[in-house]
């Protein structure tokens, strides 16, 4: 479980699905909820004033809107802030291994390939920590959703992974469903025929290998109802499946550096183009600390 939880919170829609998503998420008692804004300062370039101004009314708008918080949900916050500068910055200095980022995403319509370029899409591959991405939906639908989806591919960032979803389940007391999807070689080409033998080689060994992830997070968590799905489809195609109902959807990512970092890793960033649940995307430094069973 992470220690902190910050939500990003500018009064859009999408801001409201994250902090809404942020509250009925329970928390431990070490958990602390704060809400952060950044007031954007290069849309007053060259505008101290215009700039002095609207950080006034941002300031007044964020304090209304945490004591709005405070009279619905009493103790809820330990605290908000706003910065002024550009979003991706601020909100990355933000990041630790033990902090929960939360950023919404408005509803995806239109080519997917432009949401590689979104703020949550670049958050998750460039923060220090886990970053959970939420879609707006009604709210109805939100509540109906029940179960932590998670993939794996044998990996020590899948493992990570697969421990952070086992926690969350725990305290959502929730079932964990893990999904290990695979492919035979060269799926795309179809004049290649796999020979029946490989192809039910492949298969057992990927069975053994979630039979033992699976083996592995149950003594971890005996208290955990858990489920598995082996899945002979594409990782993206498979998860969005899985995880359709589920309240939360749980991916890792090794991230990668330079000029690259505006990317994530295939799956991850594919699953992030094409959002159907609030995903948390789990990076290689993030901490995971075992979490208490509330009780919901």
């Amino acid at each position: 479980m992470p220690e902190n939880t910050v939500v990003c919170w500018d009064g859009s829609d999408a801001a409201e699905a994250a902090l809404e998503w942020a509250l009925r998420r329970p928390r431990d008692s070490d958990d602390t909820l704060q809400l952060l804004d950044v007031l954007d300062s290069s849309l007053f370039l060259g505008d101290i004033l215009a700039l002095e101004r609207a950080t006034d009314e941002e300031q007044d708008r964020l304090d209304n809107r945490a004591d709005l918080v405070e009279e619905q949900h009493p103790g809820a916050l330990s605290g908000h802030t706003l910065s002024v500068g550009v979003p991706l910055d601020e909100l990355t200095k933000r990041t630790t291994p033990n902090t929960l980022l939360v950023v919404g995403t408005r509803r995806r319509e239109g080519p997917r390939v432009r949401y590689g370029w979104s703020l949550g899409a670049r958050l998750a591959a460039s923060a220090a920590g886990p970053v959970a991405i939420v879609p707006t939906e009604a709210p109805d639908a939100a509540r109906d959703r029940s179960g932590v989806v998670v993939g794996i591919d044998g990996s020590d960032i899948a493992r990570l992974a697969l421990e952070f979803a086992a926690n969350e389940a725990v305290v959502l007391g929730q079932p964990l469903t893990v999904v290990h999807s695979w492919q035979e070689p060269l799926p795309d080409e179809p004049l290649v025929v796999p020979d029946e033998d490989f192809v039910d080689s492949q298969q057992s060994a990927h069975q053994e290998l979630l039979d033992a992830e699976v083996s592995t997070i149950r003594k971890r968590h005996p208290e955990l109802r858990i489920e598995s799905r082996l899945l002979r489809s594409n990782p993206i195609t498979g998860l969005r499946a899985e995880s359709e109902n589920a309240s939360m959807l749980v991916v890792g990512s090794r991230r990668l550096t330079g000029w690259r970092r505006a990317w994530l890793g295939s799956v991850s960033h594919g699953l992030v183009l094409d959002l159907a649940v609030p995903i948390v995307v789990v990076g290689p430094e993030t901490t995971v600390r075992k979490a208490d069973t509330l009780g919901v």
